[in-house]
């Protein structure tokens, strides 16, 4: 008896100790998976980001009107709210359309139903999650209140909006509108907090404090607004695409161009925020340390006929203008040689919708002289200008608003006018003024705008089209607007480009309005900062104007990316292609499991006391 209790003993007390072992070994598991856990949790790095930390000092050019970025035109707002809010999609450097809080979307074949995909890891700066229905309140409120974008994204055209589940939003257009996407990826569409705005009248109401300290869901959150000094910006930790590069922005505001420039060369500032003086843009590219960037953008310089005037009903006349123009001279000497002289009726930045057989005419005041002589505008008495044919005095009115530049194109504009007979009267504005006189009342002969043409050729409609309320030349040509609406209509983007050409060999052929000058941007910055939106680098991976991607060279380095597991939507919203990197600067801390596990080793291994 005694044999078989020893014999079965030694096995059970090995048994035991295989227990042990294994007990041990997975706790040893536990507390590596616990270091690996605490890693991969941390918020990955966006894309293309290569060091963390530092502050941007951005000399902006003035205050926002408030923080509902969708409800006002407010130039000096939206910058800043390209960092606060999150699109649907959005627009990068170059126009294309790129993923934002929908990581991808889906368009029916009859291009009436359009489904987005939201990202699941996007939250509201307060950490509420993002869903569909911030979404569709978002949009909703832009046609009930009639926002910025109302007639940009045709939201009467919006029949509903549903939302499937919390990540999947579905709209539904009554017809099919080809650039449906370029449109909500471009201005006033940014998406709200539903849960925030839903407790007010109106999404203006100015008891709502979030209009002065907005709730966003981009990559960087508000923390203060000090009016007419500064505004102040910090790093999203959690942003659903992956932690910004600098730890802080802060928007300096200096409303004038000149003083902005020269606290820029005084190192006040890391970004100048403002267009600076033309001129000073030689001075600025051979300044050591400063990096300058120029590009051509969809916006131009354009002189607007008013088709009310009998004496400019005449195409003649209108054509006789246009070969009196040097628009190379005026590129020269008004915009100190930064733009294009104009060759076509629509940008040229917009490359697959560009006609370039659709020519203005150019340069030659001969041929202009000749075609006034055919029109029967002559100088009758002799004082070196000419007369209407029915012998009265003319005397072209060009309404501009106030400005160094279009005081300068409108000078010589004046002076190029004069010398085939023409008399010209400058009339300078303020902005409101100008538009009160020229849109609104059309009190002008000839006036000189400039505007944004992009992203999508659709924007001749708003433009162009004769019941366009920015059509101030009174324009109306039926088979152009016919042309319009089907272009708009058509998914095919070839059908599409054959359209648009037509449209501008008829605008060629009318010419309500002559393209002056096509425009360029320039960014102007230290070039201790990288991945600023306007560089080629961040073509496809960041929306214009978005600073999420900008590291600065003296900030910490990223030592290696994390978990696959932790970055996965990340990963999809930005293209799918790309790992996202987290810093290792921070001690691996071990958990509470962890601990648990390092006590329990010791007592698995305690020697059993003999009873």
């Amino acid at each position: 008896m005694h044999v078989i209790l020893t014999t079965r003993w030694r096995p059970l007390r090995m048994e035991r100790k295989i227990v042990k072992i294994v007990v041990a070994i997975s706790i040893f598991i536990l507390l590596f998976s616990q270091l690996g856990s605490a890693e991969s949790s941390k918020a990955p790095v966006f894309p293309g980001v290569e060091k963390i930390g530092g502050t941007l000092v951005v000399l902006y050019w003035g205050d926002p009107k408030s923080f509902n970025p969708d409800a006002q035109v407010d130039d000096a707002g939206y910058g800043i709210a390209n960092q606060i809010f999150s699109k649907l999609v959005t627009l990068d450097r170059d126009y294309n359309v790129i993923p934002d809080l929908a990581y991808k979307w889906e368009v029916s074949d009859d291009g009436k139903v359009y489904t987005f995909y939201l990202n699941p890891n996007a939250t509201w700066h307060d950490g509420v999650p993002v869903t569909a229905e911030d979404v569709k309140w978002t949009f909703e409120a832009i046609k009930k209140y009639k926002g910025i974008a109302y007639g940009i994204i045709h939201a009467d055209n919006i029949e509903k909006i549903e939302v499937v589940d919390n990540h999947t939003v579905r709209f539904y257009l009554k017809e099919p509108f080809a650039p449906f996407l370029s449109f909500i990826a471009w201005y006033g569409t940014f998406i709200l907090p539903k849960h925030i705005y839903e407790k007010y009248d109106d999404w203006l109401d100015p008891s709502n404090p979030y209009l002065n300290k907005p709730i966003g869901s981009g990559p960087f959150k508000f923390v203060e607004w000090v009016k007419g000094d500064h505004i102040t910006l910090v790093a999203n930790e959690n942003y659903f695409k992956g932690r910004p590069g600098i730890d802080k922005i802060i928007y300096k505001i200096i409303p004038d161009s000149s003083a902005a420039l020269q606290a820029f060369l005084a190192g006040e500032g890391d970004v100048l925020g403002q267009r600076p003086p033309l001129t000073e843009i030689p001075r600025l590219k051979s300044t050591p340390g400063v990096s300058v960037s120029i590009r051509p953008v969809p916006s131009r310089w354009y002189l607007g006929f008013n088709l009310k005037r009998p004496y400019l009903q005449d195409v003649r006349v209108r054509q006789a203008i246009a070969y009196a123009i040097n628009k190379e001279e005026i590129v020269e000497k008004a915009e100190n040689g930064l733009g294009y002289p104009a060759e076509g009726t629509y940008v040229p930045a917009i490359k697959w919708a560009f006609n370039p057989n659709a020519k203005l005419p150019e340069y030659n005041p001969e041929k202009a002289k000749q075609l006034l002589d055919e029109a029967g505008f002559k100088d009758i008495n002799g004082d070196g200008f000419r007369e209407t044919p029915d012998g009265k005095p003319l005397e072209l009115r060009l309404l501009y608003f106030t400005g160094s530049d279009t005081n300068a194109i409108c000078t010589l504009i004046k002076e190029q006018l004069q010398k085939v007979g023409l008399k010209v009267k400058l009339e300078s504005y303020e902005i409101a003024t100008w538009e009160q006189k020229v849109v609104k009342d059309r009190d002008f002969d000839l006036a000189l705008v400039d505007g944004f043409q992009g992203p999508d050729p659709a924007n001749m409609e708003i433009r162009f089209k004769s019941t366009a309320y920015i059509n101030f030349a009174g324009y109306n040509n039926t088979e152009f607007d016919k042309i319009l609406e089907e272009a708009a209509k058509t998914t095919d983007k070839e059908k599409r480009k054959e359209l648009y050409w037509k449209a501008q060999e008829i605008l060629a052929k009318d010419l309500p309005y002559l393209p002056l000058v096509d425009l360029v941007a320039i960014s102007v910055w230290r070039n201790e900062f990288h991945g600023m939106p306007w560089e080629d680098e961040a073509v496809g991976k960041v929306g214009a104007g978005v600073y999420a991607m900008v590291w600065w060279e003296k900030g910490k380095p990223i030592a290696e990316t994390t978990s696959p597991t932790a970055t996965s939507e990340t990963s999809k919203a930005s293209t799918a292609t790309q790992e996202t990197q987290t810093t290792t600067e921070e001690k691996k801390t071990c958990g509470p499991a962890t601990l648990v596990g390092l006590a329990l080793i010791p007592v698995l291994f305690r020697r059993k006391r003999k009873l």
